[in-house]
């Protein structure tokens, strides 16, 4: 001790022993300064605490205490061992002379806290995983702490927005991990909202902030620690990014309030550094995250290729996606037409072609649809699998919970393969097009007999077989992109579904398919037919797809291909002049067939040469056009035109000689009579435009 002090201190006492304590939390005391041998047990102060002013105990006849506080919760007590009457003058010489020592204890104590700090902050740097980060942050910041303490620390879960424990150190029990503090909630919610440092040395403040916590965790709470022993308590949040992350909460155990407001700049000093450690460890885990992400990823895309090199097939790929997934996968194949599992809960009400309208009114590459069902856990998720803006096929998959990044990272990959997979198959498709096509119109256009019957003996075709040419066309309104995929659906519909031996031949060409159909022993005439034509109607309503469709007339013969070719073409050309869908036989046309090539606006215009002069003025009544359609359909009876048109029959006489003037023409004429007949047939055969 300053030996000038110890000389004002012997000036001041007189010549007796003394000792000087010093304790910074009331209870642990620390002999500072002995004069003289005596001994002596450290100070008891049982009064009310903490003490506000000086105050003398009489320990013995020959013994007194002085206890001297000062401020940050330090007290310095001096015993003097002689029977001495201290006076107010003297309490206040002893403060000012024993100051120094208070001073030597808070540099002690800063020192001590500042070397921790740097310890601490040293320790949890280093640390990159996040979860043990988290459990050290707590570890250190109570060693900062130069008290009894139990810390808790809380971090924010976005997936439910709130707080949870992730640390805990002391006598806190477990039932304190069973709550969720919202932001806003209790003391550490309400730290966290407010994202500053809170002290809290009274009941009152306390309630200001625990009152508006929920039961439930007020049960937790209670059953976690009892917190009668508890005299302060600071909040503390920890920020990332300058944003709340974790709350730091330590409890000072004692009947004393002890933490003061340096001791809160303290843990908040400490806390703005470990910020630094949590961005460090949240990159790393980032970091590390992704770089297993895309570990996985590489060898989820090498098992599906290794089944694609390997010929295994896109069920296959399927199959092996369901398994890294974990999730059953229903697969929709536009090539082949098929569902695989053909039956399946997750499928609803979807179909091909609303999985191709769902594809048009995607934005890619957002190609991932996620339908949430009527009960909020249940998830619905369709992926396309497509290739040049072209849809071939969808994979649909229900689950419980939201999709994690490596399940549609699975499911890019998967996708992308099975592409592969589909265009390969659709290539394959119409290769075989192509030779098809090749190989027909070599029949088609053979005139040499023999070796025409070399090559359609190839196909089970004879001198004495007979064989319908059919085709198919889409209307103007389809995707044409989609032509070769719809192509190869529906001749596998068609071959699926037709009785064997009946379609050796079939193929696309753009929009267009042509089909050679082999009428057997076994099947009555037009029975073939109409069996051909019913299941393209099928087709079309399962797919919503519009087609044209001609069919030859039965033929047989060295000239059977290529004449059926012809007839099935002016059939098709018949179809799209009237724009009407489905199939029509060559042989139903009647005198149609001089009509086919006829365009549609010539027909329009001989029509309206016959009908625009009939059509009344505006104003003007006289049923003109109607009284010529009648008489024609009727078969030009006078008789029956008048009683289906409810007139008398001088009523029509009148009406028909009044067309005879406006047209110039005579009924009695048969070139005039053959040009309104075929006017009326045009009119209810064909569509006006």
């Amino acid at each position: 001790m300053n030996g000038i002090l110890h000389e004002i201190l012997r000036e001041r006492l007189g010549k007796c022993d003394y000792e000087v304590w010093i304790s910074s939390n009331w209870e642990d005391w620390v002999l500072n300064e002995a004069i003289g041998n005596k001994e002596s047990i450290p100070p008891c102060f049982v009064e009310s605490l903490p003490l506000q002013h000086p105050k003398v105990e009489q320990e013995s006849n020959d013994v007194v205490l002085v206890f001297l506080p000062y401020s940050n919760n330090v007290c310095v007590a001096i015993r003097v061992f002689k029977n001495w009457h201290c006076s107010a003058e003297d309490l206040v010489t002893l403060s000012s002379l024993l100051y120094p020592y208070y001073t030597e204890a808070v540099a002690s104590k800063h020192e001590r806290a500042l070397n921790e700090i740097m310890n601490s902050i040293r320790d949890v740097t280093q640390l990159l995983d996040l979860n043990e980060l988290l459990g050290r942050i707590l570890v250190s910041a109570l060693s900062v702490i130069p008290y009894e303490c139990i810390g808790v620390l809380w971090r924010y879960d976005p997936a439910i927005d709130a707080l949870k424990v992730k640390a805990r150190a002391g006598e806190m029990g477990e039932d304190m991990l069973k709550m969720k503090l919202k932001p806003g909630e209790g003391i550490i919610g309400n730290t966290f909202k407010r994202g500053t440092p809170k002290l809290y040395n009274s009941f009152s403040t306390v309630e200001d902030d625990f009152g508006n916590m929920t039961p439930d965790n007020k049960d937790h709470l209670n059953s976690a620690y009892d917190f009668q022993n508890i005299g302060s308590i600071i909040s503390v949040p920890i920020k990332v990014g300058g944003e709340p992350d974790c709350v730091l909460i330590v409890y000072q155990k004692g009947r004393v309030p002890i933490f003061t407001e340096s001791d809160v700049r303290l843990l908040q000093s400490f806390a703005d550094q470990v910020s630094i450690a949590i961005t460090n460890a949240q990159l790393y885990e980032d970091l590390s995250k992704r770089n297993e992400t895309l570990i996985k990823r590489d060898e989820i895309h090498s098992s599906l290729m290794r089944l694609s090199l390997q010929n295994k097939g896109a069920v296959s790929i399927v199959n092996e996606l369901t398994r890294i997934i974990g999730v059953p996968i229903v697969f929709i194949d536009f090539i082949d037409n098929e569902w695989i599992p053909k039956r399946s809960s997750v499928l609803n009400d979807w179909d091909m072609e609303k999985l191709r309208n769902l594809y048009e009114s995607l934005h890619h590459p957002d190609y991932l649809t996620c339908i949430k069902g009527e009960e909020s856990q249940v998830f619905q998720y369709l992926y396309p699998i497509a290739s040049a803006n072209q849809c071939l096929g969808y994979l649909i998959m229900q689950m419980n919970t939201p999709l994690e990044p490596l399940q549609l990272i699975a499911l890019e990959q998967g996708s992308s393969i099975l592409a592969l997979e589909l265009m390969r198959k659709q290539s394959l498709a119409e290769f075989y097009f192509k030779k098809t096509q090749q190989f027909f119109n070599e029949l088609r256009l053979s005139q040499d007999s023999e070796d025409y019957w070399q090559k359609s003996g190839e196909i089970g075709i004879g001198p004495s077989t007979s064989i319908v040419v059919g085709l198919l066309e889409f209307a103007d309104r389809v995707n044409p992109s989609t032509y070769s995929p719809l192509s190869v659906q529906l001749i596998a519909y068609l071959r699926e579904k037709m009785p064997s031996g009946t379609l050796p031949i079939a193929f696309g060409d753009e929009r267009r398919m042509t089909l050679l159909l082999i009428v057997t022993d076994a099947v009555k005439p037009g029975k073939l037919e109409h069996h051909f034509s019913s299941l393209v109607k099928d087709w079309e309503s399962r797919n919503q797809v519009k087609l044209f469709g001609g069919l030859s007339s039965i033929r047989s013969g060295v000239d059977a291909i290529n004449t059926g070719f012809q007839e099935a073409d002016k059939a098709l050309a018949y179809q799209k002049t009237r724009g009407e869908r489905g199939t029509i036989r060559y042989t139903d046309i009647g005198v149609n067939r001089l009509f086919i090539r006829q365009s549609a606006e010539d027909l329009n215009t001989f029509m309206a040469e016959i009908f625009e002069p009939l059509r009344p003025a505006k104003g003007q009544t006289g049923g003109l056009e109607e009284t010529l359609m009648t008489y024609m359909a009727s078969g030009g009876s006078a008789a029956q035109t008048a009683a289906t048109l409810h007139i008398h029959i001088n009523t029509l006489y009148q009406r028909i000689r009044k067309i005879e003037e406006i047209l110039g023409m005579s009924l009695s004429n048969q070139e005039h009579l053959l040009h309104l007949q075929l006017a009326c047939y045009l009119r209810q055969t064909y569509r006006s435009s």
